[in-house]
């Protein structure tokens, strides 16, 4: 017998409001990441803590952004999508609270690794919630529009960040984020139904879970793009767990200034969406990935040779980066979406394996950044540019041979 939710998603036409309430619901997690850097020198010395220790409270969050992603996609799949999303993002804002009121970097980490499970069920649910609702013609071009505007949240993120950082104080950081969660949860509460109308009882038997990863896996194309993804990840993790320290410290970048430092970088990303969505009708999806990853990879050289010769300056490296990203930006939607659409059966368990794995990569990344950083931009530059390179390789032994249909100009 068909629930009312069932029955209201039937009848359920998407206005372009709902594409704004899943764009906060994913862009959730990169803007507890992004609004919290400008705090973390401050919060070293309040804490009278190292660097390290306090970097890790993003390399932790993206951890458990990247393990959870696993759990809540399956979920979806078994239980739907709207209980799913609504009970992580819930646990999300209560997490906020518990950062906020963190009196040692021991209860701070601990609370980022509340706040990361919980922060992702935005983008796992919320990229199966797209591929429900608008089929295999569309989901490319609407992840596009999503990824075009959520690259204003690493935009604007620092800039708050530092904003709130200079005049309340880093904990008011949290108790923002922590608020973001609850508006975003009412609005989707209020206007998107169960839009997974096939609910598959066995998603959570771990039994069937490995069968069906082992499908994924055995594709080589979503394999190709997984991997490429998680090597651009890589980079940008790169930047993000180091560029705090390395513009601020040891460039003198002020911590306001930072923000539009990184803002910029994001805006490329930001770019480079727009450009694939533009573009989305005129030229195949691998086309397009292949001159994203391309673009990336050659903005990871020109970093790597300005740690080589040692030419550190605030503009190139941030020019440089800019790059980097709208490669990212042009290649990461359409990957996406090749590795979505062949799957709408399993849409939520697709998009977790593909968050986990570019996720939880770039979070290893961090974690190795943070044992080798030595106190000037090489760790960082080397780290994109390898994240770069070994994207371009991946593409060509993955997908390189895999055949392009003409497609319908």
């Amino acid at each position: 017998m068909e629930t009312s939710d069932e029955a209201n998603s039937a009848k359920w036409e998407p206005s372009r409001f709902v594409i704004v309430v899943l764009i906060g619901l994913t862009a959730l997690a990169p803007l507890s990441i992004d609004m919290f850097l400008p705090s973390m020198p401050r919060m070293a010395e309040q804490f009278n803590a190292a660097p390290s220790r306090i970097q890790l409270a993003v390399t932790l969050f993206i951890i458990a952004m990247a393990i959870s992603q696993l759990v809540f996609g399956p979920i979806s799949d078994r239980f739907g999508r709207r209980t799913t999303m609504l009970v992580g993002v819930a646990a999300y804002a209560i997490a906020g609270a518990l950062c906020g009121f963190a009196t040692t970097v021991t209860l701070l980490l601990v609370g980022r690794v509340c706040q990361g499970f919980a922060g992702g069920s935005g983008p796992s649910v919320g990229r199966a919630v797209v591929r429900d609702v608008y089929g295999k013609e569309k989901t490319a071009q609407v992840l596009a529009t999503m990824m075009t505007v959520m690259a204003l949240a690493p935009m604007l993120a620092p800039v708050l960040g530092g904003y709130l950082q200079v005049t309340f104080g880093w904990r008011s950081v949290f108790v923002v984020l922590g608020g973001m969660g609850a508006i975003f949860l009412v609005l989707y509460a209020i206007l998107i139904p169960e839009t997974n109308r096939s609910l598959d009882p066995t998603a959570t038997n771990p039994k069937q879970m490995v069968q069906n990863i082992t499908e994924l896996l055995s594709n080589r194309l979503y394999v190709g793009n997984v991997l490429m993804m998680t090597m651009l990840f890589c980079g940008f993790f790169a930047f993000i767990a180091n560029s705090s320290f390395v513009l601020i410290e040891v460039l003198g970048v002020s911590p306001d200034r930072f923000g539009f430092c990184f803002g910029f970088v994001a805006f490329g990303f930001m770019s480079g969406a727009f450009l694939s969505g533009r573009f989305s009708r005129r030229y195949h999806r691998r086309d397009l990935i292949r001159v994203g990853m391309i673009v990336s990879a050659t903005a990871g050289v020109f970093l790597g040779i300005q740690a080589w010769t040692q030419t550190y300056h605030v503009l190139l490296i941030v020019e440089t980066m800019y790059l980097y990203a709208l490669g990212g930006g042009i290649l990461s939607p359409m990957a996406t979406a090749e590795a979505l659409i062949p799957y709408p059966e399993k849409a939520g368990l697709a998009s977790s394996v593909l968050g986990f794995v570019s996720t939880i990569g770039g979070g290893l990344s961090g974690m190795l950044y943070l044992v080798i950083y030595d106190g000037t931009p090489n760790p960082m530059l080397y780290g994109v540019a390898c994240a770069g390179l070994s994207g371009l390789i991946l593409h060509f032994i993955l997908l390189r041979r895999v055949e392009v249909p003409v497609p319908a100009v």
